[in-house]
């Protein structure tokens, strides 16, 4: 099973966007974060530390989403919440492996350092500035609600207690997934990427907009809230829920479905 997990690691290092910069990190860095990062972060490869099969495929995807987040921080410049807890492993690997080589890459590979925030000293809008910089740097229209590749990594990857994000029912969802890295059942209306906030920012057009109303009208009107798994993506932020965990965002912030981040330091738009 290994050899297929290597394989794959081999082929996204060779298509990725990013190969040159994957190409160019340093030899010692999947070395370190194989030992170190099982102990910050409970449960990522099965527990198993440098012997788990599925830890190359892993680190590659974990560090092709970490240079997706500093290529939005360089084409935001602004504030930026990074949205994976998987990308974040590899990032505080590398600070703690040796910062002066993170610092030369980012200046090589995206014009300057990418300074690390904790996160409670993001702003406010970090989240949305990410979002906005993904979405560009993917391609996606305003008429789409394709959820951006950096958004979707950690529920890829099942990051145990990552940030999981869809697109559902014509919005984007957000749950804290659990220790297997799961909680899609458990997703509701994130509010900081709620459609007003997105069209206020013009990320999307009022097609989107309008469209997302009339469902939400129909569904008031036929009376439907929990009746399904595509039907927790609506009306006023409620959902069906297991009951259990962190499910969602209560609207506190940037510390809502992002760890660390990184960008401008200080002040808002």
């Amino acid at each position: 099973m290994k050899w297929i997990y290597d394989l794959r690691a081999a082929r996204l290092r060779r298509t990725s966007p990013w190969r040159a910069a994957l190409a160019d990190l340093p030899a010692g860095l999947e070395i370190y974060w194989r030992t170190s990062a099982p102990r910050e972060y409970e449960g990522i490869l099965g527990g198993c530390q440098k012997a788990a099969p599925q830890a190359a495929f892993f680190f590659a995807r974990a560090a092709e989403g970490l240079l997706r987040f500093f290529d939005a921080v360089r084409h935001s410049g602004r504030p930026c919440a990074l949205p994976s807890e998987a990308a974040d492993s590899v990032w505080h690997a590398w600070l703690r492996w040796s910062p002066t080589s993170l610092d030369r890459f980012c200046v090589r590979h995206f014009g300057a350092p990418v300074p690390h925030v904790e996160r409670a000293a993001l702003v406010g809008n970090a989240l949305l500035h990410t979002f906005a910089a993904c979405r560009a740097l993917d391609g996606i229209r305003p008429g789409s609600m394709r959820l951006p590749a950096l958004f979707g990594l950690d529920a890829t990857l099942r990051m145990p207690r990552g940030h999981g994000y869809w697109s559902r029912g014509g919005e984007i969802v957000y749950a804290h997934l659990n220790e297997r890295g799961r909680g899609m059942w458990r997703a509701q209306p994130h509010p900081e990427l709620a459609l007003t906030v997105l069209y206020a920012a013009g990320l999307i057009d009022r097609g989107v907009l309008a469209a997302h109303l009339r469902r939400r009208e129909a569904m008031a009107a036929d009376g439907s809230s929990c009746g399904g798994i595509d039907s927790m993506a609506f009306a006023g932020g409620d959902a069906c829920s297991d009951g259990g965990g962190d499910s969602g965002c209560d609207g506190g912030g940037s510390s809502c479905g992002s760890g660390c981040g990184g960008g401008c330091g200080g002040g808002g738009d």
